[in-house]
């Protein structure tokens, strides 16, 4: 098996996306140590990476300099040039279909490219890890462990029985928004410990609006905050809520025990794996889901821990 020295892994799409790439990270960190990582992926997620120990070095892909790099025959920046330059094995999972990114690469660069899948068919049957994780066969590397794992240190342990985010990449995904404040409210009713409830800009208004609707002396919200910190914040409780989300997936790479209102996303292939992670499902649209479902699969889940 050939060596490598520095290693860069390329990975775009969301919070979800990136998390579904971290047993790469984990591979190569097991497999090429000592070698340097990096990752160049949009603002936040290397941070992540950074503070569970699986990457080096960081760009933001989104930052100033980077947007000639997917222009043709494109005037690289030189800095991100000098940067790119220094990697001997280059794993990309962008779209690229005419190889733009590609060829501008070899305009800078010698290192060894590999390209991954950027996006794993919805009619599959293998995890979106796996699929993604498959990418490094062809450096010899096989066999290592496709469960996305993230190890911080929690914020403050146990702080937090109960840990929700009512929100998604797509509405369609999640729970009607007049649920959540039901539950919670049900929740807080029959069961003591302090709830946090997470959101980003997309639930503003949904948050806003759920202060409005419950009791908040035991209730904090945690908003707009870096993935590390929300990790940390995650880590310090006992349970999570959420939808098909990169939240979720968060939560679950995480350890914390999970329960994930789902819909119609096959989950075989995007669902998160671990098996502290119960699910409930859909039957046909999400409103489908009852308060009392989703408090059962909770009670469940913490009597079983």
């Amino acid at each position: 098996m050939a060596g490598f020295d520095r290693i860069l892994v390329v990975r775009g799409g969301a919070i979800g996306d990136f998390i579904l790439t971290l047993p790469i990270f984990s591979a190569l960190r097991e497999t090429f140590r000592p070698a340097v990582i990096g990752s160049l992926a949009p603002v936040g997620r290397g941070e992540l990476a950074m503070a569970a120990g699986l990457a080096d070095e960081i760009q933001d892909l989104d930052g100033r300099g980077w947007a000639e790099f997917f222009v043709s025959d494109g005037d690289l920046d030189p800095e991100k040039a000098i940067w790119l330059s220094q990697f001997d094995l280059i794993i990309s999972f962008l779209h690229d279909p005419k190889r733009v990114w590609a060829n501008n690469l070899k305009r800078i660069s010698s290192a060894r490219l590999l390209q991954g899948c950027s996006r794993p068919s919805e009619k599959g049957k293998l995890h979106a890890s796996e699929v993604l994780l498959s990418v490094l066969e062809k450096v010899g590397v096989s066999g290592m462990d496709s469960l996305p794992q993230i190890d911080v240190e929690a914020a403050d342990t146990d702080r937090y029985v109960l840990a929700v985010h009512p929100g998604s990449g797509s509405e369609s995904k999640n729970w009607p928004e007049a649920k959540w404040p039901q539950f919670l409210s049900q929740w807080l009713e029959n069961n003591s410990g302090r709830v946090l409830v997470v959101g980003g800009e997309a639930e503003a208004g949904k948050l806003i609006r759920i202060k409005r609707a419950i009791d908040l002396a035991r209730v904090d919200f945690l908003e707009n905050e870096s993935l590390p910190e929300l990790a940390e914040m995650l880590k310090s409780s006992q349970i999570f809520v959420g939808h098909d989300s990169g939240v979720s997936h968060l939560a679950a790479a995480l350890g914390v025990q999970s329960v994930i209102l789902w819909g119609a996303t096959n989950r075989v292939v995007w669902g998160p794996q671990h098996h502290h992670v119960r699910f409930v499902q859909a039957d046909e649209t999400m409103d489908s889901i009852t308060v009392d479902e989703v408090l059962r699969a909770v009670e469940g889940a913490l009597s079983s821990d």
